[in-house]
């Protein structure tokens, strides 16, 4: 009597925490990559705008070098415009253009020490 007993029973029952626990871990597998990909996309973002700021900075300098270039060529042009100048006998104007000189401040120094009267000439 006890055969027909044991197969009426029916089989063993899982413990409801395994299946708990299943359920779980096919929560994890299927949220991992999704989190992952939000982790990705986040980095990314913070990536996107590092790089406009780097990319602006990079402007800015460049605009800066372009400056002190044309600076320095100015300066230099200068330098073989005073040089000629000096050579040329010529002087600055007041208009900043050069302008043969014909007195200069030893000039005028030497005329108001010895005054020259209209009548000498």
């Amino acid at each position: 009597m006890n055969a027909p007993l044991q197969t009426r029973m029916a089989p063993p029952r899982q413990v409801e925490s395994e299946g708990i626990l299943r359920m779980m871990l096919l929560v994890a597998a299927l949220a991992m990559p999704l989190m992952a990909v939000a982790y990705l996309k986040i980095q990314n973002t913070r990536l996107a705008y590092a790089m406009g700021d780097l990319q602006e900075r990079i402007h800015t300098e460049e605009e800066i070098q372009r400056k002190l270039l044309l600076e320095r060529s100015r300066y230099q042009r200068d330098d073989v415009v005073q040089v000629y100048a000096e050579q040329a006998g010529l002087q600055p104007g007041k208009q900043s253009y050069l302008i043969r000189r014909s007195f200069t401040v030893a000039d005028q120094r030497m005329a108001k020490l010895r005054p020259v009267s209209s009548d000498e000439f």
